[in-house]
């Protein structure tokens, strides 16, 4: 059986292709356990800097699976079978916040509910022209889920985040440049290669410096200012140790282009 997670790894970026085409890539129960496997493989593989999530076929994901929700209704048991389909879920949600790498969702088609909000969780999103978004949970008497309540309330406003979640429309990918939740969009025929282009930048970037960024951004969330202050400023201190620093440092004073090795 064709796995439902494919990777593909060139030089020092790591290509991860949702890889159900044919029932619209769901995050089913299956994907989740083999994206989970995936990204624990690749967090501590040294040669890869920087990961991009992308779809297969024509969406990049239509979030959950309406076959499996179907079948627990009819079972009895919808709230077992959805609390065992969420812990897999939510520990990608928080994962893809704390990665020590960037990730680059790349959103190639429809991208639905927890489908949408896992694009949202990546720290870059890139889409194609002809991506379209919903958050299409209240269709199903369902609130926000895959962290959808965070990413919404706190990326956009209370009236943006309520119209949103409330009436479930569609998006384009030109709507959500212009609410802040998409960096770029690129014609469809050139999706591929503009990814490639934003992720080899970043892998050739200061990657360690990235993710103590990253780790500054989860943590200001739920810290006070002074005790987030302090620990930015000791943040700070370590950095300068870095061999990146000394590298960027001496790559300005000679007016060279940095070549940082993430260390």
């Amino acid at each position: 059986m064709e796995r439902k997670v494919k990777l593909e790894i060139k030089g020092s970026v790591a290509k991860i292709v949702l890889n159900d085409a044919e029932n619209y890539n769901p995050l089913n129960q299956e994907m989740a356990k083999e994206l989970l496997v995936v990204l624990d493989q690749l967090r501590n593989n040294e040669d890869v800097r920087c990961l991009t999530i992308t779809g297969s076929g024509k969406a990049f994901s239509a979030g959950g699976d309406i076959k499996t929700f179907k079948e627990s209704i009819e079972e009895g048991k919808p709230g077992e079978v959805m609390d065992n389909l969420l812990k897999n879920l939510y520990k990608i949600a928080l994962i893809l916040r704390q990665y020590p790498k960037p990730v680059i969702g790349v959103v190639n088609g429809w991208a639905v509910g927890a489908g949408m909000n896992l694009a949202l969780s990546c720290d870059l999103v890139i889409a194609s022209n002809k991506a379209k978004f919903r958050q299409s949970f209240s269709k199903l008497a369902l609130i926000p889920g895959f962290a959808g309540t965070i990413l919404l309330s706190r990326q956009l406003t209370w009236q943006q985040a309520t119209e949103m979640a409330f009436f479930g429309e569609t998006y384009t990918a030109e709507d959500m440049v212009k609410l802040g939740l998409v960096n770029e969009v690129v014609d469809s025929e050139r999706l591929a290669e503009r990814a490639n282009e934003m992720a080899s930048k970043l892998a050739s970037g200061p990657t360690l410096t990235y993710a103590r960024t990253k780790k500054l951004f989860f943590d200001a969330l739920s810290e006070p200012l002074v005790d987030h202050l302090e620990n930015e400023r000791q943040m700070q201190i370590k950095s300068a140790e870095t061999q990146d620093f000394k590298i960027g440092v001496f790559a300005i004073n000679d007016k060279k282009e940095p070549e940082f090795i993430g260390k």
